[in-house]
Formats: structure tokens, C-alpha cells, sequence
């Protein structure tokens, strides 16, 4: 018996094994920031804090103090757009929850709009567990009544090949080099650089 064979048999049985990744996401938009962390098998693999100014976004590792700003329209994000969306055929959704505290100074208004945001928010849960019915999905909420507030928080898990994890990774990239390569050549024709 060889046993040379095992080592191609490892290599497909780690490319094919899911891979469990959690993101927590959480934004104050009344401040305009928020904080975002990305665990693999329970690891905290990043944790960043976010400020939105103006037309563009400051983004503050947690180990770090400098700050880096990103413009909307860079190719950071646009690759992180096409990336979430080649990602998200790929993934297997285990859980999602949302977390939310709204309030208005008015004890009314604040009644009225948690309750419309919960109605909107479990239409969109209902519409998804119909694409995904093993997932387990929750809302919520908290109402403030005598203070202005509006901050949410998403906390979700999934799971993924690292073969479809990289896939998606090279995917993207040439994807998005191609959008931007074609935005150059759009504001080249068009005399803006």
C-alpha cells in the first residue's frame, strides 16, 4: 500500500471542508460610525471601527492608531462589492440576527417607526428563509422613547469552502480590475483625466 496517496487525499478532503465564519456588524447612524469584526472558527480574524466624512470612509484597526481613508468610488470598494456578491452564491447561511435601538423624543413616533422597521425587517427574514430554511434568524429590538437614537447591529454566521472561498477571491479580483480598468478608459474618452 502506498502511502504517498494520502497526502492529494488530505489536500481534497481540506479544500471541500466548510470553513465557519462569523462578521458582527454594528453602526450608529445618527453619528455616522460603527464597527465591524470577522471571526474564523471563533478566531477574531479583524475587528475595525468606521467613520463616514463626507464622501468618504475612515477606517481604525483596533491594534492601531492611524487611520486610513477610503473613497467611495476606489477600487477597494468596488472589489469589496463584487466580492460580497460572488461570495454570497458560494456561502451556506447558519444564522442572522438583527439588533436595533431607535428613538425619537416623541414616545409615539418612536412607536410607529420601531414597529415599521420590524415589520420590514421580518418580511425581509421570511422572503430569505425561503431560500434558506435551515438558517435561524432572529430581530431584536428596544425602543427609546424620550432620546434620539437610531443604532443597529448585525451578527450572522456562515459557512464556506476554502476551495469556493478562494475561487470567489480570484474571481473577483479579475472582475473588478475589469470595472476599473473600464472606468478609467470612460473618464479617459471623456477628458476628465
Amino acid at each position: 500500500m502506498n502511502y504517498f496517496l494520502f497526502i492529494p487525499f488530505g489536500l481534497i478532503v481540506l479544500f471541500m471542508l466548510p470553513i465557519k465564519a462569523k462578521l458582527h456588524f454594528s453602526c450608529n447612524l445618527l453619528e455616522r460610525s460603527g464597527a465591524f469584526s470577522i471571526f474564523l472558527f471563533n478566531f477574531k480574524l479583524m475587528h475595525d471601527r468606521f467613520w463616514l466624512k463626507g464622501k468618504k470612509i475612515l477606517l481604525q484597526n483596533e491594534k492601531e492608531t492611524s487611520t486610513v481613508e477610503i473613497g467611495f468610488d476606489s477600487k477597494e470598494v468596488v472589489f469589496l462589492e463584487v466580492f460580497s456578491q460572488v461570495l454570497r452564491r458560494k456561502t451556506r447561511l447558519k444564522s442572522l440576527y438583527l439588533f436595533y435601538n431607535i428613538g425619537t423624543s416623541d414616545a409615539f413616533s418612536s412607536a410607529m417607526l420601531g414597529g415599521a422597521i420590524n415589520l420590514a425587517a421580518l418580511i425581509f427574514f421570511t422572503s430569505l428563509k425561503n431560500t434558506r430554511p435551515t438558517a435561524s434568524m432572529g430581530v431584536y429590538d428596544t425602543v427609546s422613547y424620550n432620546r434620539d437614537v437610531f443604532e443597529f447591529a448585525l451578527k450572522s454566521g456562515a459557512t464556506i469552502s476554502l476551495f469556493d472561498g478562494v475561487y470567489s477571491f480570484v474571481i473577483s479580483l479579475m472582475i473588478t480590475n475589469r470595472i476599473v480598468k473600464r472606468k478609467l478608459e470612460d473618464k479617459l474618452r471623456k477628458g476628465e483625466v
